[in-house]
């Protein structure tokens, strides 16, 4: 098991610290004893393949669940829910189906003791399980029970398990990447795993996540970060310390076990015969966009054309993303549109969705509002005026400079013609007045006065009208 290049690992091992070999439930090991100039690494493996060129990133601890400590785990992946984990050891491999909160094993199947489980990923409706020596594959379809429908060959030892929306990707402990076919499990290629050129040996259990391989490095709290298409190591997780002290040793045994939670976007890991599962979240990782808050509250209802103004307040995790807004109206995109605030008008009455849509580039988060036109005003003023209700409008809205405030003052039927005192005075959003552009006694009838808003600053005003008793608001959206 241990090759040419993994001799030649140890030889560089050696100028670092102290190499011992070991055996380890029937692998042998490459143990490095870090020298103490070195103390804050984590292992050889980074002193030889770590560079200033490759970023070494840290961890934060999110969540930590229940795990069983009898679990040799070689595979683990996180589907539809829940937890599924491949088991090692001869007389103690199988697949399980696992809950995440409480770690009970909610279905198992056990393998006959001829067969040292190792990594396992579910391929569309399926779920792969490899073998350590026995150079054999499984394929489960699961029901009530994980039912055996299929099995296949390999010519090399079988180490982790994932794929990517194509193919199968498969680790044998060497620096070597198998890609094969998952319909017919035959290799269609495979890739060189090197960081700065030199080759990276003992690649473990995998996982594929956001467009990279994830890949435990046995016996070293490193998690490579590969990109799939060169073999290139992109980055290293640091796990060091996850474990308590204690934690490695007395019964327990090295990190191993990568799941993602694709439709959360939470990561998972844990070690051969840990009693802790843990939920972790690492910068490379891109976490989605969220909305968190919109206003007015859906459903809207508004007049013809009148303007309702549509907001949102968005954050993303990620301080390097580049948010993009994406507001459509019944499905069709509006180009002209890209922030956080909307302006939605219709001349008609009608029923619209409008959508907006904050992507990062990968993820997106979303909110929309149903909103319902009626006629309102429009039809008013194409009918004699009553003695019910005032109508205050301005056109246009939102505007730049100038804008007419219309108005609709009721006094014709039996009486006749009436008059009345008005005032019309334009508000800030702290509610202080800026302008009062009238107060003076007016007929019954259609009116209209000019506002300009000379050199008040952008943003949202209000425009009041008051007579007698009665008080019509008005928003004026001032856009320079």
């Amino acid at each position: 098991m241990i090759g040419d290049s993994a001799i030649a690992l140890t030889v560089f091992m050696w100028i670092f610290g102290q190499v011992q070999m070991t055996e380890h439930h029937g692998h042998v090991a490459v143990v490095c004893q870090a020298s103490t100039s070195s103390a804050a690494k984590p292992s050889g493996f980074l002193e030889i393949l770590g560079s200033d060129s490759i970023p070494v990133y840290g961890y934060e601890v999110i969540n930590d669940f229940p795990h069983d400590s009898n679990a040799f785990t070689q595979g683990l992946i996180f589907e539809n829910g829940a937890l599924y984990e491949g088991t090692g050891r001869h007389g103690y491999s199988s697949l399980r189906k696992v809950d995440l909160e409480t770690g009970n094993i909610l279905k198992i199947h056990e393998l006959e003791y001829v067969y040292f489980g190792e990594g396992v990923t579910m391929y569309k409706d399926t779920i792969v399980q490899l073998t350590w020596l026995n150079n054999i594959g499984f394929v489960y379809i699961e029901q009530d029970t994980f039912e055996l429908i299929d099995s296949f060959n390999y010519p090399t030892p079988g180490w982790g398990l994932t794929h990517d929306d194509t193919c199968l990707i498969m680790s044998d402990g060497s620096s070597k990447l198998h890609y094969l076919d998952p319909q017919t499990y035959e290799q269609v290629g495979y890739v060189d795993v090197t960081a700065e050129g030199v080759p990276v040996e003992n690649l473990n259990e995998l996982e594929y996540i956001q467009g990279m391989i994830y890949s435990n490095i046995w016996f070293s709290d490193l998690i490579a970060i590969i990109e799939p298409q060169t073999g290139e190591v992109v980055g290293w997780l640091d796990l060091s310390g996850i474990l308590s002290s204690s934690g490695v040793g007395e019964g327990r045994d090295v990190l191993n076990g990568i799941a993602y939670d694709s439709s959360n976007v939470r990561l998972f890991v844990t070690g051969k015969l840990w009693p802790t599962l843990f939920e972790i979240e690492v910068d490379p990782l891109n976490y989605p966009p969220k909305i968190i808050s919109s206003s007015p509250a859906s459903p809207c209802y508004i007049d013809a054309d009148s303007v309702l103004l549509l907001c949102i307040r968005a954050e993303d995790p990620d301080p390097e993303d580049s948010l993009v807004f994406i507001w459509s109206v019944n499905s069709v995109v509006d180009t002209s549109a890209h922030d956080t605030t909307y302006y939605y008008a219709s001349s008609v009455p009608t029923t619209d969705t409008v959508m907006v849509k904050v992507d990062d580039g990968m993820f997106c988060d979303s909110s929309s509002w149903i909103i319902f036109v009626s006629p309102g005003a429009v039809e008013e003023k194409n009918s004699p005026l009553t003695n019910t209700i005032s109508y205050l409008e301005s056109y246009p809205n939102p505007f730049q400079r100038k804008t007419n405030i219309k108005y609709v003052l009721p006094g014709i039927g039996k009486e006749g013609i009436q008059s009345s005192v008005i005032s019309v005075k334009i508000y800030d959003l702290s509610g202080s007045v800026v302008r009062i552009l009238i107060r003076e006694e007016k007929q019954s009838g259609r009116h209209s006065i000019g506002f300009d808003a000379g050199k008040l600053e952008s943003g949202i005003y209000f425009v009041e009208l008051i007579r007698g008793n009665h008080r019509e608001i008005e928003k004026l959206i001032l856009i320079r």
